[in-house]
């Protein structure tokens, strides 16, 4: 089913300089031992290359959890200027970004688990976009499960990761994700009990460059549900490769909004290829590679009750 819909998330990009991470393509995010991964933040419709503007009061942090399990704070930079981008049909959009450098100094896979809060003049927080790219580095895949050892530690209360080491995934394959941590979480979305959604949305979708949305169109994007039971699985059925983004959000036509969610980003190469080749294929082709998502929720708890 193609998703109504899709919010503004946070999504973290890499690339030599800001020009070239907004056209990150999935072959960036491999890196050899040593180098020095330069990322750049936006938020941002992946599918519809729709930037928003990051005002100075947003809340932007970011950490990175390491191959050997270390989670550290990680220095963001807000841009000191925007650039305006044509994505077609008359229009434009203008983005700005918070800038950030890791050095990858161990083999394996590197986890960037960034942040936006938001508060109301009281103080009271009235939103938390949580985000995890996934970055390699190396040839070995040391680390891979530390975001559900320890991904919680970031302060996330619900995180969404890998079941089995993605490294190597291209489209034709078959991946699994956990939504690790207390769902309830979802709840800030809404005041009342009835828009409480269950199941909840996950939509999945192919970051699309303003560049390719002002030659093409807007890009995949793929709606199922997770749903609250003893087993809940969402499926997704991916046909090309690209920069994947999935995001589980309280928010379906005029229930909810997109002010809590948990994103991850990942690369997934074209098959037979050991690269991105998106450019080549087309998603209106039936017949494409097929990638199954199956997601499932560990719960502690009753799920979806209402918020106190």
């Amino acid at each position: 089913m193609i998703a109504p819909a899709a919010a503004h998330s946070v999504i973290v990009l890499p690339g030599s300089n800001q020009a070239a991470s907004v056209n990150a393509s999935a072959d960036d995010f491999y890196f050899d031992v040593g180098e020095t991964a330069n990322l750049f933040l936006y938020i941002i419709h992946p599918e519809g290359a729709n930037f928003a503007e990051i005002g100075e009061a947003f809340n932007i942090t970011q950490k990175v959890l390491s191959p050997d399990g270390t989670l550290q704070n990680v220095t963001v930079t807000r841009s000191s200027s925007n650039v305006s981008y044509d994505i077609g049909d008359g229009d434009s959009v203008t983005a700005n970004w918070y800038s950030s450098n890791i050095k990858l100094d161990q083999e394996g896979v590197y986890y960037v688990l960034s942040s936006q809060k938001g508060y109301d003049e009281n103080g009271e927080q009235t939103r938390e976009r949580n985000s995890v790219t996934v970055l390699y580095s190396g040839d070995s895949s040391a680390g891979w499960d530390n975001l559900k050892k320890t991904g919680l530690d970031s302060g996330a209360k619900v995180i969404l990761h890998p079941t089995a080491d993605a490294r190597a995934i291209q489209s034709g394959s078959s991946l699994s994700f956990f939504l690790t941590g207390d769902i309830r979480w979802f709840e800030n979305e809404v005041t009342d009990p009835a828009d409480i959604l269950d199941p909840l949305p996950v939509i999945a979708g192919v970051y699309t460059t303003p560049s390719q949305m002002a030659a093409k169109g807007a890009g995949l994007s793929i709606e199922s549900q997770v749903i609250s039971n003893a087993n809940p699985m969402v499926s997704f059925k991916l046909t090309q490769s690209g920069v994947w983004t999935f995001m589980a959000v309280n928010e379906k036509g005029e229930i909810g909004d997109d002010n809590y969610q948990s994103v991850y980003v990942m690369p997934v190469k074209a098959a037979g290829t050991g690269s991105d080749a998106d450019d080549d294929e087309d998603s209106s082709i039936p017949g494409l590679g097929i990638i199954s998502l199956i997601a499932c929720v560990g719960i502690a708890g009753a799920l979806f009750m209402r918020r106190k």
